[in-house]
């Protein structure tokens, strides 16, 4: 991530700046919250978390049994089975099934519980990946305003030397329209005076494509009004000097960076990987249920409503050796008749109850495979977390030699600022006197007009690296 959390965390918080702005009035954090919300790479990423949210239900839904439907309809012809009946018929059929099938996974080597681990992991990982791109995103709007807010201050210091070099050269004319000073004095002023204006045209140009680029970034309509809002940094000498501990700052940045929770999050997940890859060499026990009906065009009912008893009589009948007679018969007649729908899905209505037992015995060698590929993919995220805590280490480390730098760097400036503006006033002084002159005076002006920015380009270095050191600690931003 290089320092991206760093800088932007820096922007957000060390200016204390309000997002309670008006329409065309933009703070840093205004800016950051716009580009959080509508740069299409970062909605891009929250979609990839959704998926890992959305897997993650689907892990979690594993424990829940499964339950399903179906139902058949269609025309037998020829020679076929009766479904009612399981007989052969010489005749057209028509025919209608219904079930409703249930099962539940009773063991499956602990890959729903693994699995919702897993997804769970990932799902935290796709968390921080998103904070991880979110700040790449803030960087470079805080890069931008940076920018913008630089080149502000530049065009106003250039806006104001301009107006020194009119004084100068209007009250250069004075005196030579009154005789003390020769003509040529004004030459090397008037010289000044348009670099003066062809710098601010410059810094104008400079201005208004650092504020388009902005506008490109946040993805705001080239036409919209746009200005950004110059912060005001006054830290003291103290805050600006103090020392830290590089052991401290890094024991502290470990806790709180993204990139390293990211690989711890995906090398547990990788270890959890291994479970089930391993589960797939155990057995699986579920239990199930069914319940099922039919319907047939060809079902028929006998309907013995037709019957009827006479009595025969029979002489010279034996029953038992005993001489005996039948006295009534009963004659048996009737029609067969069809069975309506519904009977015949209440009359055909079955269930069905069981478990099943699947024990893995030989798969070509994939559950193997599987389990060595967990194991290197786990060899992979301890290198990823070595690597992030290295690269940590390293932004660390360089990020303290930076504010050194950067100290050094600003107390250079301040003295050369210093001695510029000693070395201006005496000049300008030597030229109301006479005894400088105007190219003397233009000489001055530039040195202490080049000084005066880099003091202020330094001054914001400092800042800067104070705040990302800041951020290691967790000390939050504000410069009181």
């Amino acid at each position: 991530m290089r320092n991206t959390t760093l800088f932007t965390l820096l922007f957000l918080f060390s200016f204390g700046l309000s997002a309670q702005s008006a329409d065309g009035n933009w703070t840093l954090e205004r800016a950051v919250e716009y580009a959080l919300t509508n740069n299409l790479q970062v909605k891009r990423l929250n979609n990839f978390e959704e998926i890992a949210r959305i897997q993650r239900q689907q892990a979690q839904n594993g424990r829940l049994p499964t339950l399903s439907g179906s139902t058949n309809v269609g025309a037998q012809l020829g020679r076929t089975i009766d479904p009612t009946t399981n007989t052969f018929d010489q005749q057209t059929i028509g025919f209608q099934g219904y079930n409703l099938n249930v099962g539940v996974t009773l063991y499956n080597g602990g890959q729903i519980k693994n699995g919702l681990r897993q997804a769970e992991l990932d799902l935290a990982a796709a968390e921080v990946d998103t904070k991880v791109t979110a700040n790449n995103i803030g960087l470079q709007v805080a890069n931008s305003y940076l920018t913008i807010v630089l080149l502000k201050e530049q065009l106003t210091n250039s806006r104001a030397q301009l107006q020194l070099t009119n004084d100068q050269l209007k009250n250069t004319d004075a005196l030579i329209k009154a005789g003390a000073l020769p003509a040529a004095q004004r030459f090397d002023l008037v010289a000044q005076q348009a670099a003066n204006q062809r710098a601010i045209i410059d810094l104008e140009n400079q201005l208004n494509n650092a504020n388009l680029a902005l506008k490109i970034l946040l993805e705001l309509d080239f036409d919209q009004e746009f200005n950004v809002t110059t912060p005001e940094l006054n830290p003291t000498e103290a805050q600006l000097f103090e020392n830290y501990d590089v052991n401290e700052v890094y024991l502290s940045a470990r806790g709180i960076q993204p990139t390293v929770m990211a690989a711890e999050l995906r090398k547990e997940s990788s270890e959890v990987g291994i479970e089930l890859a391993e589960a797939g060499l155990r057995p699986t026990v579920s239990l199930f249920g069914s319940l099922s009906t039919n319907y047939s065009t060809a079902a028929k009912e006998f309907d013995r409503s037709n019957e009827m008893e006479i009595t025969i009589p029979v002489p010279n009948l034996l029953l038992d050796n005993m001489p005996g007679r039948i006295s009534t018969i009963t004659t048996v007649g009737g029609t067969l008749n069809d069975i309506g729908y519904f009977d015949q899905l209440n009359r055909n209505f079955g269930q069905s109850v069981g478990m099943s037992l699947n024990v893995p015995i030989y798969s070509q060698g994939r559950n193997k495979l599987n389990i060595q590929r967990a194991q290197v993919q786990k060899l992979n995220a301890q290198l990823d977390i070595e690597q992030a805590e290295n690269n940590l280490r390293n932004d660390v480390e360089l990020a303290l030699a930076n504010l050194r730098g950067a100290q050094e760097s600003y107390r250079a400036a301040k003295i050369s600022q210093d001695a510029a503006q000693a070395a201006y006033d005496n000049v300008q002084r030597s030229f109301k006197a006479g005894a400088a002159n105007s190219l003397d005076l233009v000489t001055a002006t530039n040195r202490l007009d080049q000084a005066k920015t880099e003091f202020t380009r330094s001054k914001y270095q400092l800042i800067f690296n104070r705040q990302v050191i800041r951020f290691y600690l967790g000390q939050g931003f504000t410069l009181e």
